[in-house]
């Protein structure tokens, strides 16, 4: 992968890197298949905690890591909104009466 030459976007890329090994981690593991602002409090711990690159000025990290942060927020707002579709799914079909086919 080819390292963007303005040291924001290189944090924002490792951070959003880092952040796509977690999610694939979660789905393997399904911990939070249920659970739509742990995952989102995962995120957030995630990127603060992204490995930074050497030669990063702190400044320029801070900025990258927010960049992040503001490009996840429509996915996130985006998957809350799927994960409230699901259990809106879900309790519509507990509601419906199941009708059961005896033998003959």
């Amino acid at each position: 992968m080819a390292t963007p030459k303005d040291p924001k976007d290189s944090v924002a890329t490792f951070a959003l890197l880092n952040l796509v090994h977690l999610l694939a981690a979660e789905l393997v593991a399904g911990e939070h298949r249920d659970d739509v602002e742990r995952l989102v409090r995962a995120i957030d711990r995630k990127i603060d905690t992204t490995p930074l690159p050497r030669g990063i000025d702190v400044n320029d990290a801070r900025a990258g890591l927010a960049q992040a942060k503001s490009l996840l927020r429509p996915v996130v707002k985006r998957v809350r909104a799927q994960a409230e579709a699901i259990k809106v799914t879900d309790r519509a079909a507990m509601a419906t009466p199941k009708t059961f086919r005896y033998l003959q």
